[in-house]
């Protein structure tokens, strides 16, 4: 005769059950996205710098809403999907006066960028076309994500985003 123990089965998903509801309970959500690296390359910039370009590839795998939100401060929606981690990271090492970020690529796209104090700036069409580009100024220094987003699920692509001081 087999020995049943009474009560849940707990066997081989006991240990990750348990650290899923202590990470849940403990902290009110899964891990943070903050926390993960860049998927492609970042930059550390100070004002007066030259225009530099940095490279990737799209990857449209889930709505970009559900990380950064549904809006930004200027109640802009925010578009387009992506990775759950931000594809470059730009840090500020002294307040900027004007900034530009501009995507450039063979596709329609978004671009989110999250700021210092959770500032968030979701983007869309710029004035050179499709592709998502953004002019802000007088940025305090500190951690910008950024995530270039494809406008529609699924779809995956090359593309640059030149940063320049205006």
């Amino acid at each position: 005769m087999k020995n049943r123990r009474k009560g849940w089965p707990w066997g081989r998903w006991q240990i990750p059950i348990t650290a899923l509801l202590l990470m849940v309970g403990l902290f009110g959500r899964g891990p943070d996205v903050e926390a993960n690296p860049a998927n492609f390359a970042s930059l550390s910039l100070s004002p007066g710098f030259s225009s530099k370009t940095v490279k990737g590839y799209a990857k449209g795998a889930i709505a970009l809403h559900r990380i950064v939100g549904e809006r930004d401060m200027q109640r802009n929606m925010c578009l387009g999907y992506g990775s759950p981690s931000p594809d470059h990271v730009l840090v500020l090492k002294k307040n900027v006066n004007k900034l530009k970020l501009q995507v450039n690529s063979s596709r329609d796209t978004t671009l989110l960028v999250k700021g210092p104090g959770s500032r968030l700036y979701c983007l869309d069409d710029s004035s050179k076309g499709k592709d998502a580009g953004w002019i802000a100024n007088q940025l305090p220094a500190g951690k910008y994500s950024i995530w270039v987003g494809t406008f529609e699920r699924g779809q995956q692509f090359r593309y640059t985003v030149t940063v320049d001081e205006l």
